[in-house]
């Protein structure tokens, strides 16, 4: 197995172990060529030595001759059986050749030899990594770093499996151990950056992530969530200019390329500027479309990557997004059918599908304790069993005791944590009959995953109360009472209108009483609440409660904080100015709470006179809130049942009088609520006795369960031929 073209040194008293400290001292320097000819020589005056057969099978690999080199590493072995680092080599060389069993099986045989050999548990880790025993490869990683904690590589590796687990905190923990061993290591800062952003400690990521930059200024992936971590923290312009440099960097840069064109801001200083983004967002759009071309030339696992977006904040402009939303579902399918061509085919029915209960899945990333759980929980818990058989694909990082409840109900609950086109395989080998997204357009993930054909009859709910423009969603669940009477016309999907508020929603636990001092909350004042978040509250709602403010000089608007302080001042600062363009006199008219438990949330509630519901995106965990604590809601329904969910509660409800015509006549409810207490009286005594109406209601589960049967049974016996965008 010896190469024998190498010159070989000529004398009684050759030392094979000088030549082979002579080899290793080459080796380093990068001569592969002089390092074979020392070991091959050290070879020849002494064959027996496995050590030399080991460094000669690392030349070998490091020159890609890998056959060759394993070939010697055998050769160790043949020699000592409990080599280790053969062992170790071999299964390194056999996980590049892709055959991760074969490399398995070697770390396993190192680890025999060697227990305490942490960098073939670091190797272990990640060839079980690769075939998706992310449980095994944790196990393997954290074995490294016990044994080695000055483990650089193991931490950053460790790291990355506790994320794909969704173990955020702990990831977090690994990446800092590992900048700290290591404070020049790039991969470490961008692990932490990204465990950062996913637990929406957006400040402190945008700081690790400019640290990073330093390090490797021209780094795509780093200056893509830096972009993202500067959206969500509400600083707009500098997350444009962050994309654009990376655009410059990278011009077919998919992710980029989205980013500068269609990053929209949290908070409008005013109408005007909302019109303005508005305009750039279309005119982007028309680039993004008009650049397709040239992303296809990308590999498929960067472009998938790249379309990990979402136009969350589109809705909250109030106007109508559909001709948008097809637009954007265009670009996709575009892309997909390059980059995942086997997860947007026609699907038919499953031949055996008429032979058991129907399979429903349900695929999200908020099963947990917020407005989705909260709002399409009953969907998994209370479908009847005897006829369907429920699967739960939950891919968010957060899991609580709502998660719990989800995965208890379901037949089948899988949390899937990784690329898109893992989870959409994932998903499809399942053979679901129908799919429901709860919502879309919240999660980037999902709003990929949406795009796809996964299941024959693929639905979407209002999670998020915007159409999806996706040709692949066949069907949008809607409330009856909360959608106009031209509903369908805002819909690229067959809008399916479900009885009273569309859900089965149990009414609130009220916790025990509170005094407004518990929370700052001035005692003689009005208080009008306004609880919904930041970004939600369009400006048209601003001359509304100055309105109200003027009319009563005891009022005081009471808000809470959004998750991240600079979305808070942006709010704060329009609102301010909107108040000194008033010429009102300032006298604490306005009280922003920090965010709270559900407990303390409904105790505020509680606490007030009078919720304000807003223009174009209303209430509907919060209105559900509201009616639950006995609180009068103020609201004006909109064009779109995104701002008419208020409405459709107060109407199923019978309380008319709580629904305004027009601005003015908002005003006036609010006012008289907040000044006339004999009336605000009777109203709450209402709203106790008739919130039952819209409370713990069967009807609209029925109603699914119909409309699941009827789907499937009315699915034409062959697919469409066609899976472009309506």
């Amino acid at each position: 197995m010896q190469n024998k073209n190498q010159s070989v040194l000529v004398g009684a008293s050759i030392n094979p172990e000088a030549l082979y400290q002579l080899g290793l001292k080459v080796f380093n320097s990068k001569n592969f060529k002089q390092a074979a000819n020392y070991f091959n020589q050290a070879i020849q005056a002494d064959s027996k030595q496995p050590h030399y057969w080991l460094a000669l099978g690392l030349v070998s690999q490091a020159q890609g001759k890998f056959d060759e080199a394993i070939g010697y590493l055998c050769k160790a072995l043949e020699l000592n059986p409990n080599f280790a680092s053969a062992y170790n080599q071999l299964g390194t060389l056999y996980q590049i050749k892709g055959s991760l069993d074969e490399a398995a099986a070697n770390f396993r045989l190192a680890l025999k030899c060697l227990p305490d050999f942490p960098q073939a548990w670091n190797n272990l880790g990640s060839v079980l990594n690769l075939q998706g025993n992310i449980d095994g490869a944790t196990a393997a990683f954290g074995e490294a770093v016990r044994l080695k904690p000055d483990y650089v590589l193991a931490y950053n590796n460790l790291g990355s499996a506790y994320q794909s687990q969704a173990r955020m905190e702990e990831a977090e923990g690994c990446y800092r151990k590992s900048s700290e061993l290591q404070p020049n290591d790039i991969y470490a800062h961008f692990g932490l950056g990204h465990a950062l952003i996913v637990q929406w400690k957006m400040e402190e990521a945008e700081k690790v992530l400019r640290r990073a930059l330093v390090l490797d200024p021209g780094n795509i992936q780093v200056l893509n969530n830096l972009a993202y971590s500067l959206t969500e923290q509400g600083k707009h312009a500098e997350a444009v200019n962050v994309y654009q440099h990376a655009l410059s960097l990278k011009p077919n840069g998919l992710k980029a390329f989205i980013g500068a064109h269609l990053t929209l801001p949290a908070i409008y200083s005013d109408a005007t500027e909302l019109f303005a983004v508005r305009k750039r967002y279309t005119e982007g759009l028309k680039i993004l479309r008009g650049n397709t071309g040239s992303f296809l030339e990308v590999e498929p696992k960067e472009l998938l990557l790249g379309l990990n977006w979402t136009n969350f904040y589109l809705a909250y402009q109030g106007q109508d997004d559909k001709s948008l939303q097809v637009e954007y579902a265009h670009f996709v399918a575009d892309i997909l059918r390059v980059a995942a061509p086997d997860l947007v085919q026609p699907i038919m029915q499953y031949p055996a599908a008429s032979q058991r209960r129907l399979r429903i899945g349900f695929l999200s990333s908020f099963m947990r304790d917020c407005t989705v759980g909260s709002y399409f929980k009953s969907w998994v818990t209370s479908l009847d069993k005897g006829i369907f058989e429920i699967y739960c694909y939950h891919i968010g990082h957060i899991q609580d005791q709502v998660t719990q409840e989800f995965s208890h109900a379901a037949d089948c609950y899988k949390h899937l944590v990784g690329d898109v086109g893992y989870i959409g395989r994932q998903v499809k080998q399942d053979q679901l009959d129908i799919l429901v997204y709860p919502e879309i357009g919240m999660d980037q993930g999902v709003l990929v995953l949406a795009a796809m054909r996964l299941a024959p009859i693929q639905c979407a709910a209002w999670g998020h109360p915007v159409t999806t423009g996706y040709a692949n969603i066949d069907y949008f669940f809607s409330s009856k009472l909360m959608e106009p009477e031209n509903a369908q016309a805002h819909y690229s999907e067959q809008l399916i209108l479900l009885e009273g508020i569309g859900t089965y929603y149990s009414k609130p636990v009220l916790p025990s009483s509170a005094k407004r001092s518990d929370f700052s909350l001035p005692e003689e004042r009005i208080l009008y609440f306004c609880p919904q978040s930041l970004h939600k509250i369009h400006p048209d709602n601003d001359r509304l409660m100055l309105e109200i403010l003027a009319r009563n000089k005891n009022a005081v608007l009471v808000f809470f904080q959004a998750t991240d302080i600079s979305i808070t001042c942006a709010f704060m600062k329009r609102l301010e100015s909107a108040l000194n363009e008033s010429g009102m006199e300032k006298g604490g008219q306005i009280k922003i709470l920090p965010r709270m438990a559900h407990e303390n949330y409904l105790r505020v509630n509680m606490l007030c006179d009078v919720m304000l519901d807003t223009l174009h995106w209303s209430g509907g965990n919060t209105t559900l809130d509201a009616i639950a604590c006995g609180l009068p809601v103020v609201t004006l329904p909109g064009s779109f049942m995104r701002g008419r969910q208020s409405y459709g509660m107060l109407k199923c409800m019978g309380l008319n009088e709580l629904i305004a015509h027009d601005y003015k006549d908002y005003v006036e409810i609010a006012t008289r609520l907040g000044t006339d207490r004999a009336w605000h009286q009777q109203i709450v005594q209402q709203i106790i006795t008739s919130s039952d109406a819209i409370f713990a209601v069967e009807t609209p589960l029925r109603q699914m369960e119909q409309f699941f049967v009827a789907a499937l049974n009315a699915r034409p016996s062959s697919p469409p031929s066609d899976n472009h965008c309506n």
